[in-house]
């Protein structure tokens, strides 16, 4: 015969509650560091610029993760790829311009490179509101805002997609454009 467990055991009631683990909520007032994504306290999911978009789509699904930073083989940033951009028309753009299939579009092909993101330096996050980040975003007309620590390193990211999800309303950022190229892209992608 098993011993009894010292521990007590009670029946379910077969209801979950869930508030728990909920994000507390946000409005456009809150510190911009309640939407801060802290590399330090939450690492970062990386990606290989050589993989394939229906293997980072795959990838981004089976982790969970929307956002991954893309990175080359010393782990230096290259730029960031989300699962909106992968399932956006911006793929089936690409393809066209590029005269490829989809499946032979890589990471590298769709990502937002570095060259083209933003940063601001952590002690002004400190400092700044939901709607300063906002602001920014939409100014420059990027999704995502880099946080810089004293050294100028990348400790972390501000995304307009989760501050969106977290305030519970679209936001919307509309692409600035930069040379004839963007201007090329956006008609293309627009047109299809």
């Amino acid at each position: 015969m098993k011993p009894v467990p010292r521990i007590p055991v009670c029946r379910l009631n077969h209801s979950l509650n869930l508030s728990a683990g909920q994000k507390p909520e946000i409005t456009l007032a809150s510190p911009a560091e309640s939407v801060f994504w802290d590399f330090d306290s939450r690492s970062p999911m990386l990606i290989n610029p050589a993989v394939s978009v229906d293997d980072a789509a795959y990838l981004m699904h089976v982790t969970h993760s929307k956002i991954k930073l893309v990175v080359d083989a010393r782990n230096r940033l290259s730029g960031i790829i989300s699962l909106r951009d992968i399932e956006s028309v911006k793929v089936l753009a690409t393809a066209s311009a590029m005269g490829v299939e989809r499946k032979d579009l890589t990471v590298k092909d769709i990502m937002t490179p570095v060259v083209l993101l933003h940063g601001i330096q952590r002690e002004t996050l400190e400092r700044s509101r939901v709607r300063d980040l906002l602001d920014v975003l939409e100014f420059e007309g990027q999704h995502y805002l880099l946080i810089l620590d004293g050294q100028s390193e990348v400790c972390g990211l501000v995304s307009a997609e989760e501050i969106s999800h977290r305030l519970g309303q679209p936001v919307n950022i509309e692409p600035v454009v930069h040379n004839f190229s963007d201007v090329f892209t956006a008609l293309n992608v627009s047109n299809h």
